[in-house]
């Protein structure tokens, strides 16, 4: 008896812990979020990974103003093949008014986990008042704890960006030599784990948000076009995060641009398509066809400020890393010879990457108008360490290329995240930049007026 009760364990175990696993037989379990995707002036997504493949009901209601509420209901349903993702769209809803949600799984309606409101854009073209914060780097086993997400919802943006190593997967190459079912298992979790990250999931859904990567959540450390699992990296990115498109039909990538009021945001590709940093004959980071969409998107804008975003610096450069866009050809002197030939205006830069926070100006060309950069990074990813309550000193990156028309900006070393603010009547618009540590105290701050970014 006792010989055929050891055998049903050994026969049984690894059959139930494959049923644990793919969750089969059991209902439909929330694996990660709600998370506030892109949202229009009358439209957003609400995206969501669950168990199994699962139907996903979003109950809502808005208030506008003194108009009546409005009760809806918008279904959708996450995808067959893991990871089981997917959104639910919402139409129809009034400009600006204040949504709020709850999730039903399967015909089981969830208890939140955090505050599930937000509120819709401003009316596409018109001159609005409306903040955008960014940051990036964020590593959970380095900094368990991350206050700076309390700062994050307290400035309360109307967008949240995530502008790369938004997650930090293994650094060292040799680590991806394995099967592809192990890659994309680990791939996905690191994914997911960072939505269990505490004030980060309030502020994903409560906060329409849009993502891009760099190297750690795209691969190992500086990876490049060469890494093996480009293809199935990219396909998870686009699982996990819902933006309005990614690349185009005849160029893969993450690339796409997005609209807010009278502000366009141009979100940058910057590993799919990158030569690699050692390579004698580099040449390209973006690559011909990003480039091509990037010059026609820029033409076609009518917006009054167009902020470019990439994972790393652009404008200015980190010597000896071989990450910065000088370190490729002609490739960047080249696009903004092209940009103020084309007399493109209103044209600013963010970025992350560095673990610090700093803003620069470049002055590129005698004709054209100065080239703002604001980095925020250490979102949390490099521990801050505490002097009696006292800030850490500021710091330069030597071999920094910075150019500051006014006291040097040093770089922040404190957890830090970017906050644009846009404001002013139309003919007189105008955006402050800002950097906010995890004190909630405004470390860099300047005023762009819309005038200051046309050429002279």
């Amino acid at each position: 008896m006792k010989l055929l009760r050891l055998l049903f364990l050994v026969l049984w175990l690894p059959v139930h812990m494959y049923a644990q696993e793919n969750h089969s037989g059991l209902t439909a379990q929330l694996l990660s979020g709600p998370m506030v995707g892109p949202a229009t002036s009358s439209k957003a997504d609400i995206w969501v990974e669950t168990s199994k493949p699962a139907t996903v009901k979003v109950h809502y209601w808005v208030e506008s103003g003194s108009n009546p509420l409005i009760l809806a209901v918008a279904e959708g349903r996450t995808s067959d093949d893991a990871p089981h993702t997917g959104t639910v769209k919402l139409d129809n809803l009034p400009v600006r008014g204040i949504l709020h949600y709850e999730l039903e799984i399967d015909g089981q309606v969830l208890r939140p986990q955090t505050v599930q409101s937000f509120q819709l854009m401003p009316a596409e073209e018109s001159p609005s008042n409306f903040s955008v914060a960014f940051g990036s780097c964020i590593n959970p086993v380095k900094v368990p704890l991350q206050p700076i997400w309390t700062q994050v919802a307290v400035s309360n943006p109307d967008a949240f960006l995530l502008i790369g190593d938004n997650n930090y997967m293994p650094m060292q190459p040799g680590a991806y030599e394995v099967p592809e079912n192990v890659a994309h298992f680990a791939m996905s979790r690191y994914h997911r784990f960072l939505r269990d990250i505490p004030g980060l999931r309030t502020v994903l859904a409560t906060t329409p948000t849009y993502a891009i990567w760099d190297d750690h959540d795209f691969g190992p450390n500086n990876s490049d076009r060469t890494f093996k699992w480009r293809d199935l990296t990219l396909d998870l990115f686009k699982k996990y995060w819902p933006n309005p498109s990614a690349g185009t039909e005849e160029t893969p990538g993450i690339f796409y641009s997005f609209k807010i009021a009278d502000v366009e945001f141009f979100m940058l590709d910057d590993r799919y398509h990158r030569d690699p940093n050692e390579a004698p004959d580099r040449s390209t980071m973006l690559g011909s066809g990003q480039l091509t969409w990037l010059h026609n998107q820029l033409k076609a804008s009518t917006a009054t400020f167009k902020v470019i975003v990439n994972g790393h610096t652009t404008t200015i450069d980190r010597q000896g890393s071989g990450e910065y866009w000088a370190n490729f050809g002609t490739e960047r002197e080249d696009f903004l010879s092209w940009m103020f030939a084309e007399q493109i205006e209103g044209v600013f830069f963010i970025s992350g990457d560095w673990h610090v926070g700093s803003l620069s100006r470049v002055d590129f060309s005698k004709e054209g108008y100065p080239l703002y950069e604001l980095i925020s990074s250490n979102a949390a990813v490099q521990p801050v360490e505490a002097d009696d309550h006292q800030y850490k000193r500021n710091r330069q990156v030597t071999g920094h290329n910075r150019r500051f028309d006014g006291p040097i900006v040093n770089d922040i070393l404190d957890y830090n995240f970017g906050l644009l603010e846009f404001s002013g009547d139309e003919g007189d618009r105008m955006v402050h930049l800002k950097l906010i540590d995890h004190r909630g105290e405004v470390r860099v701050a300047n005023l762009l007026r819309e005038n200051d970014l046309r050429s002279r």
